[in-house]
């Protein structure tokens, strides 16, 4: 089992937070580009950490614990979540205010690939203590890991995360488990 950290764009977490979602986590989309990047890497079994960074601070948003990995179109259409006009970067604010219990269930921007599964609330407010941000190590595999980009000042780089569902090492992983319990 592997857990990955994922960057959620603040612009998303605030219509979320406007729409009420808070949670449970069902869905952790993957897509062609750097704002929903692939989950190639990802497996049934797999912890999923939706995260966000404000201020340079890190915050955990929830965990998805995958159960399945299925084709993005066959998931929307199971749960009747359509575009409005052709594009989910356009549809998916108005869908938001449409129908809010739809939440993060509805894709931001163009995706291929939904992870699936059982989740905690979400929470827009669990920040990541800044000691234990600099002992978090990632990398594709074991003993390729490395900290994330973090200023002077303690501040986490918004480029340590984009682009891709960044795998934390075995060590990282357990960090964090300790750290949800009290999330």
């Amino acid at each position: 089992m592997n857990a990955y950290f994922v960057l959620w764009p603040n612009d998303w977490c605030k219509r979320l937070q406007k729409a009420g979602d808070l949670g449970p986590l069902q869905v952790a989309y993957g897509g062609p580009h750097t704002s929903v990047p692939s989950l190639s890497k990802v497996k049934a079994g797999d912890l999923i950490y939706p995260v966000a960074i404000r201020g340079g601070e890190l915050f955990i948003l929830g965990r998805l614990q995958v159960e399945h990995i299925d084709e993005a179109e066959v998931y929307l259409t199971a749960h009747t979540i359509q575009k409005l006009d052709g594009m989910w970067d356009t549809s998916a604010p108005q869908l938001l205010q449409q129908h809010p219990a739809l939440g993060h269930r509805i894709p931001r921007t163009c995706v291929d690939h939904v992870a699936t599964g059982v989740g905690t609330g979400l929470r827009f407010d669990f920040g990541v203590p800044s000691e234990l941000v600099r002992q978090l190590q990632f990398g594709p595999k074991v003993g390729q890991e490395k900290p994330l980009n973090i200023s002077a000042d303690s501040k986490v780089s918004v480029v340590s995360l984009q682009g891709h569902y960044r795998r934390l090492s075995a060590n990282s992983a357990q960090l964090i488990a300790e750290l949800m319990q009290r999330f």
